[in-house]
């Protein structure tokens, strides 16, 4: 690949807060197709990318081969301590993470990701092992279902969609997309609602199916050992889950006492490891809107590591 197929969102502001330049090593935490890489590379920096997507590896594979300061491992960016120690780099001086799915991801039907069209209902980054989004709801009682809609999707009608996912498979397996999305138009009728429904089922599972917010929070709490001070993190999230515990993150990690204000003398010895960078989420501008609608969701936030 000599570009990258698809733009990447809020691109600029996450350079010009990333700083690349010569000498400086950034991970790029979620590759994708390598679209936020190859500018960081344009601009002199080492760059490090890692993702679980095979035709994501095999894209960076190819980039690697032509970039000499480029290279790429198969691996969550949950693991970036282990990822760091591989690559030889002690520390970085940027991390990147553009969390969710790419548009690549979502435009191929044969990953399961989405739910215009018909295909496996996989839904996992990583297809080497771990339990498909079908294996989930062929497990999973009705409940169980139900809270994966509603904490992970904030889907109000959680209780009757599992209810018709689990009577459904009591005809059939659930194994495609489609007949999940015939599932869940049996609970809530059709019209211009299905579609935001359906998108919030399938963001649910695919949440559960890949412990993306536990893989967030196991980064998060590694980035003050894995950045070298003066070293930045950008995190650009798609939804209030994700946007709330970076939030949350970071505002903790600003502060150096955690202890509750009635206690007048601090005894949770905790001191901060991070300054702000972004008081409120970046958001992308009408103009990027208008070239790539799916930035619409995105939020930026960011934060430096101190001494």
């Amino acid at each position: 690949m000599t570009a990258a197929p698809h733009v990447p969102v809020l691109r600029q502001k996450s350079i010009d807060l990333l700083r690349p330049e010569s000498g400086k090593r950034i991970v790029d935490g979620t590759f994708g197709f390598g679209g936020h890489s190859r500018m960081m590379l344009a601009a002199g920096a080492e760059v490090l990318g890692l993702d679980l997507d095979a035709d994501a590896i095999a894209a960076g594979t190819e980039l690697a081969a032509a970039e000499p300061n480029f290279r790429c491992l198969r691996i969550s960016f949950r693991e970036m301590r282990r990822a760091l120690a591989e690559s030889g780099w002690g520390r970085a001086d940027g991390i990147l993470l553009d969390l969710g799915v790419s548009s690549l991801q979502i435009d191929d039907p044969g990953k399961g990701f989405t739910y215009r069209e018909d295909g496996p209902l996989d839904l996992r980054f990583d297809t080497r092992g771990g339990e498909s989004a079908a294996d989930l709801i062929a497990r999973l009682e009705a409940d169980g279902i139900a809270d994966i809609l509603h904490e992970f999707g904030e889907e109000r009608a959680a209780r009757r969609i599992a209810r018709s996912v689990v009577r459904a498979r009591e005809e059939q397996p659930l194994e495609t997309t489609k007949a999940l999305r015939d599932a869940v138009a049996a609970a809530v009728g059709g019209g211009p609602k299905l579609n935001a429904t359906l998108s919030r089922v399938f963001q649910a599972l695919r949440i559960a199916v890949n412990d993306e917010l536990g893989a967030l929070r196991d980064v998060l709490a590694a980035v003050p050992d894995c950045l070298s001070p003066g070293g930045r993190i950008v995190v650009i999230s798609y939804h209030s889950l994700e946007d709330r515990t970076v939030k949350q993150w970071i505002s903790r990690e600003s502060r150096d006492c955690l202890c509750p204000p009635e206690i007048p003398v601090c005894r949770c010895g905790h001191r901060r490891t991070m300054r702000m960078l972004t008081r409120r989420p970046a958001a992308a501008e009408p103009a990027e809107i208008a070239e790539n609608p799916r930035a619409r969701s995105a939020r930026l936030r960011a934060g430096e590591r101190i001494a």
